[in-house]
């Protein structure tokens, strides 16, 4: 009788628990989903109070437009504020929808944002703690106004959020794209004292580019890296997973694509105040174009176009290392993090004066070694 009992009073618990409703729900259609945000300093004309220092612009999808009709599929909203979290919050005094941040996929910083350490730390401080924000949007920095990135109209999206996440997607398959999420840009900024590459995002009428990265400094803008630069840059930092590499061979243009590339940084010595490092790069991939009706299955002919992709490899990655060296006068290769987690001891004693350190007595080797398993389809 008592089993009976219990059974009973646990079948009551059980439809009271199915009968609980969701205390703090918001319908869909209450919500205003932010698909990206762009963040730049205020220029004169919009500042309302002297001390209004940002201007952000957020993006938010037209639900019926995007179904079915000609319209415009998304709408921009912009704030003028002194600080991220007012900005942030005043989209709900000007609407009736709540905003929503669970879908936002792109961040983008107007250059005059990365040229001032102030503005960029207050801003960076005040989205790594606002709540309902995440980390995993993707960040990048805009040449001009972040703005500008939202007058574009895609030619073959509806949505501009979406779009702009696909191509830096397409990392995977060509090392010229970048990705950088929020969270690895606060942390890259915090473990190099400010020093930071991020993809540099550049606005068309009807499209985006992924075009170099923009270099940061003690939390400042101090230069760009071109196109290839970005590729050779994701080769040191053990970024780079799909891609192609161009060279001439025989007076002729000969395309390798690699589907594997692997970065090793060895210590090789330490001699007369100097240490000497190594980035060992491994790549395997195909011969994707050469010349009509030329057979290229002979191995002395393969190990020679191999010789020549690992020059390539060797040459771009030790001319942008001098770049990092004497232009930029940062480490932002990964060599420090080498030296601070395999060689501590050795660290320790530069650690003081590590970035002169840097510039001045550390030498990198690069070496490579491409293998080629595959000509493409032939006769």
């Amino acid at each position: 009788m008592k089993a009976i009992k219990r059974l009973g009073a646990a079948a009551v618990m059980s439809c009271l628990l199915l009968l609980a409703g969701c205390w703090d729900k918001v319908e869909i259609e209450d919500r205003l989903f932010v698909l990206a945000i762009g963040v730049d300093s205020a220029t004169e004309a919009e500042q309302k109070i002297s001390e209004d220092r940002y201007t952000l612009s957020f993006v938010a999808p037209v639900v019926d437009q995007i179904i079915e009709g000609e319209g415009p599929t998304f709408h921009t909203y912009k704030t003028v504020e002194n600080n991220l979290i007012t900005s942030l919050t005043q989209l709900l005094e000007r609407f009736s929808k709540k905003q929503f941040f669970g879908h936002t996929r792109a961040i983008f910083f107007g250059e005059d944002i990365m040229k001032s350490d102030k503005l960029l730390k207050e801003v960076l401080d005040g989205v790594s703690r606002y709540h309902e924000l995440h980390n995993s949007m993707y960040a990048y920095i805009v040449p001009g106004r972040a703005e500008e990135v939202f007058e574009v109209k895609p030619m073959y999206d509806k949505l501009l959020a979406p779009y702009i996440a696909g191509i830096t997607e397409n990392s995977n398959y060509t090392s010229k794209a970048m990705r950088l999420s929020l969270l690895d840009m606060t942390i890259m900024l915090e473990n190099q004292q400010g020093g930071l590459v991020i993809p540099k995002l550049v606005p068309g009428e009807k499209e985006v580019r992924l075009n170099g990265a923009g270099v940061l400094k003690g939390y400042k803008l101090i230069g760009y890296l071109g196109d290839k630069e970005t590729s050779v840059y994701n080769w040191l930092m053990n970024k780079a997973k799909g891609g192609a590499i161009s060279i001439e061979y025989n007076n002729t243009p000969t395309v390798f694509r690699h589907f594997t590339f692997n970065r090793k940084i060895r210590l090789a010595k330490v001699e007369e105040g100097k240490i000497y490092l190594n980035y060992e790069m491994e790549t395997e991939g195909s011969i994707e174009e050469y010349k009509m009706g030329w057979k290229i299955l002979d191995n002395v002919l393969l190990e020679e176009i191999s010789r020549e992709v690992e020059k390539r490899i060797e040459g771009e990655s030790e001319k942008l290392i001098e770049k990092f060296q004497k232009q930029f006068k940062a480490d932002l290769i990964g060599v420090k993090d080498y030296l601070s987690k395999y060689q501590p001891k050795l660290y320790k004693t530069i650690e003081k004066d590590y970035e002169k350190f840097f510039t001045d007595s550390i030498v990198v080797e690069v070496t490579a070694n491409v293998k080629i398993r595959r000509v493409g389809l032939i006769k």
